[in-house]
């Protein structure tokens, strides 16, 4: 008697295809961003980065076209450094495969860019004349981490959510939310790092996603109360 062996291939990581190409998206950007030149580095950051003041303030900013076109979605692939991108696509791991296993990949190809573009709008609407360039996919995770939260409070969530009982999404919710304020005003100081963490882009994309998941995955709208 033979025993069947299973030959298929077992993936690294048991993620879903969207997510695993804008994994390997953002880690193959910074790769190259990397080994630019300072210069060069710094006028694609400001290329392709989102600049408030650029949409907001006439005058205050060099008109680009294509940068103007295009930063409000390219900027979510761009990071600060290593450590900012590894946590964001441990995030990204583990709140958008969960979100997509229930969607198709372009319904979650468009939800995940509206989240990113929300964020960029809440941070425009607290810093609308900062040239400072707005970078991260934080925005559009944290969209994510709020249609995983949203999901886990309907009265049947599924078996698919990191959080199989309502009262822990609640407490996780709230912790999220406290947390991301906390630390967005006290900055990356407390780790030694220069710059600050962006929380109004975060709560942008938070916002976005708690919302809008209900029309793109029908199986939560008329479950949850919320």
């Amino acid at each position: 008697m033979r025993i069947p062996v299973n030959t298929r291939p077992v993936p690294i990581l048991n993620t879903s295809p969207m997510v695993a190409r804008l994994v390997t998206a953002c880690i193959l950007v910074h790769l190259i961003v990397i080994l630019l030149p300072v210069p060069v580095l710094i006028q694609l950051r400001d290329s392709i980065g989102f600049i408030a003041a650029r949409y907001t303030v006439f005058g205050a900013w060099q008109f680009d076209i294509p940068a103007f076109v295009l930063g409000p979605f390219t900027h979510v692939f761009l990071h600060g450094g290593f450590i900012h991108l590894l946590l964001n696509m441990a995030m990204l791991l583990a709140f958008g495969t969960p979100v997509e296993r229930r969607l198709s990949s372009a319904m979650f190809i468009s939800f995940y860019t509206i989240c990113g573009l929300a964020g960029a709008a809440l941070y425009t609407l607290f810093h609308p004349d900062t040239t400072v360039p707005l970078i991260g996919a934080s925005g559009a995770i944290s969209g994510m981490i709020g249609a995983v939260g949203r999901i886990s409070l309907s009265k049947r969530n599924g078996t698919d959510m990191p959080f199989r009982n309502r009262s822990t999404a609640m407490t996780f919710v709230i912790l999220w939310l406290v947390f991301n304020f906390v630390f967005g005003v006290i900055g990356l100081a407390l780790f030694s790092m220069e710059g600050s963490i962006a929380w109004e882009a975060h709560l942008g994309g938070f916002i976005a996603g708690f919302i809008l998941i209900v029309f793109f995955d029908k199986r939560t709208a008329p479950q949850t109360g919320l």
